[in-house]
């Protein structure tokens, strides 16, 4: 295979996670589908089509590949090789600006994630005798309402407030000393059952399945974005778990206010690093903005599940690979 079939087929991938992406969208906004599950479940339509369905229709349907097949095709990306910009194929210039873009998100994703595996752990503490008493009383309450057993927890003599789950194998849930005083009972019970829903549905080793495929799907944007969403509908399924297992929406949402504003004072980013100045405010109101988000959906209802789900994520799978099947 050359050169020029590996970049038609990158940027078939790339394009078709693309539309793949906007239309699951459009579904989501127009099914007007609230259960983050649901919601999850389409999404995975559009995530899983550059891994599974994508690579099924080059190897099941080499014709595509034939110039007779891209004549009749809806769209052909080759063509626009015909059209230079400054001596390069209007293909090529398209290529390698979303691949750069998609390398660039799963770098923003990867280099923190690998600066913070490279720090030592921090050693833990014997909880206070106001801390044993809280967290003694609230995760075996919040495990039994999800029908988990109670997982290990690394305590850390830290004001800072600090509160994650951890562990693919042995689940873990990590909470600091300035963790538990900040919250009050109910959010202390809210924000365990939030870590112990993640826990509960295997959140940490579905992450890590999810950073090897965006490892695997570097090159391609839409993928990195559907990627990111996922991992805010996980956290929405966990926060509404929580909600409905300690029946106080408000308490969950009062300990997510909580927590990010005693988080928010981080240290700067090093100003080494390219544009860490200009960068540091945008994410941090993206960061505030995704809380916000979150409490306000906390302070609605439960959502009410959309009808005919299943059918309705089988429908779109098979509705992306007809459409798709025509665009080379």
């Amino acid at each position: 295979m050359g050169s020029e079939s590996w970049a038609e087929i990158l940027a078939q991938a790339i394009f078709h996670t693309l539309v793949a992406s906007l239309f699951v969208e459009a579904l989501v906004r127009s099914w007007r589908v609230r259960v983050p599950l649901q919601r999850m479940a389409l999404r995975l339509v559009a995530l899983g089509y550059p891994l599974v369905l994508f690579p099924a229709l080059v190897l099941l349907a080499p014709a595509r590949a034939g110039e007779e097949f891209r004549e009749t095709a809806l769209f052909a990306g080759r063509h626009w090789e015909e059209v230079r910009v400054l001596g390069v194929g209007l293909f090529s210039w398209w290529l390698t600006a979303f691949a750069a873009l998609g390398t660039t998100l799963f770098l923003m994703d990867l280099v923190p994630l690998a600066a913070a595996l490279r720090r030592p752990r921090p050693s833990p503490a014997e909880p206070d005798p106001e801390s044993a008493a809280a967290l003694g009383d609230e995760l075996p309450r919040v495990a039994a309402g999800l029908r988990v057993r109670p997982p290990p927890v690394v305590f850390l003599d830290r004001e800072a407030p600090i509160l994650f789950c951890t562990g693919v194998r042995r689940h873990t849930i990590v909470i600091s000393r300035g963790a538990v005083r900040l919250l009050d009972r109910e959010e202390l019970r809210s924000a365990l059952a939030h870590e112990l829903a993640h826990l509960a549905r295997h959140d940490p080793a579905a992450s890590w399945a999810v950073m090897a495929a965006r490892a695997l799907m570097f090159f391609n944007p839409a993928f990195q974005v559907l990627s990111r969403a996922m991992a805010r509908d996980a956290e929405w399924l966990a926060d509404e778990r929580a909600a409905e297992v300690c029946g106080d929406r408000l308490a969950l949402a009062s300990g997510l206010i909580k927590l990010h504003r005693a988080t928010a004072r981080r240290a700067p980013v090093r100003r080494t690093l390219p544009f860490a100045t200009a960068l540091q405010e945008p994410l941090a109101r993206a960061r505030s903005l995704d809380v916000e988000v979150r409490c306000r959906r906390l302070l609605d209802p439960p959502p009410r599940p959309l009808r005919w789900g299943a059918l309705r994520v089988a429908l779109a799978a098979a509705s992306l690979t007809a459409l798709l099947f025509f665009v080379v």
